[in-house]
């Protein structure tokens, strides 16, 4: 007569889950003046915002503190927002396997202790990736007007070197910022 051995497992376990998420677009510079002049204009506009320029240059990158990445290639204007992290998720849970030899009880158990915690952890990390994804919709709302904001004062930037290249400015009135630029030259 065999017999059947009952075994019980219990555990606690950290399980770290890589959690991004990431959209991309476009903002439009009029080409005032060559594509290379109004990158560099840009460029410009976002230094003074807190980005800092790669080392090729073409493309300005500002980290925020919840983990949120902005790049904006100031040759194509395309911009990358994305979010990236690792998030720690603690989970528990307790196996039972019954066979006939203890080796094989403790492997049932062990499978169906890994078992449960996938399945607890499962609404754990999904919830983390909800999280981040709320974030990156944080920053994309506070992110159009600040990259507006930069376009305008390269634009306005831009109208008023072209100004010069035309002949003398006689005056500039208005400002980029009130959305109303007017320039005067003398041809």
């Amino acid at each position: 007569m065999s017999r059947a051995y009952r075994i019980q497992v219990s555990e606690g376990v950290q399980r770290v889950v890589h959690v991004e998420d990431g959209v991309q677009g476009t903002i439009e510079l009029l080409p005032i003046l060559s594509a290379e002049r109004m990158g560099e204009l840009l460029a410009k506009e976002l230094e003074k915002r807190g980005y800092a320029r790669t080392e090729g240059g073409g493309v300005m990158v500002r980290v925020g503190g919840d983990n949120v990445t902005v790049e904006v290639d100031v040759a194509t204007g395309t911009v990358t927002v994305s979010i990236a992290e690792d998030v720690t998720l603690s989970v528990s849970g307790t196996g039972t396997g019954t066979a006939e030899s203890v080796e094989e009880a403790k492997r049932l158990a062990a499978a169906a202790l890994k078992a449960q915690i996938d399945v607890a952890a499962a609404p754990l990390a999904e919830g983390a990736r909800r999280a981040a994804t709320a974030r990156l919709e944080a920053e994309l709302r506070e992110l159009r007007p600040e990259l507006d904001a930069a376009v305008s004062a390269a634009t306005g930037e831009a109208l008023v070197e072209r100004a010069r290249e035309l002949g003398d400015v006689e005056s500039i009135e208005g400002s980029v910022e009130e959305g109303n630029l007017t320039i005067k030259v003398r041809v």
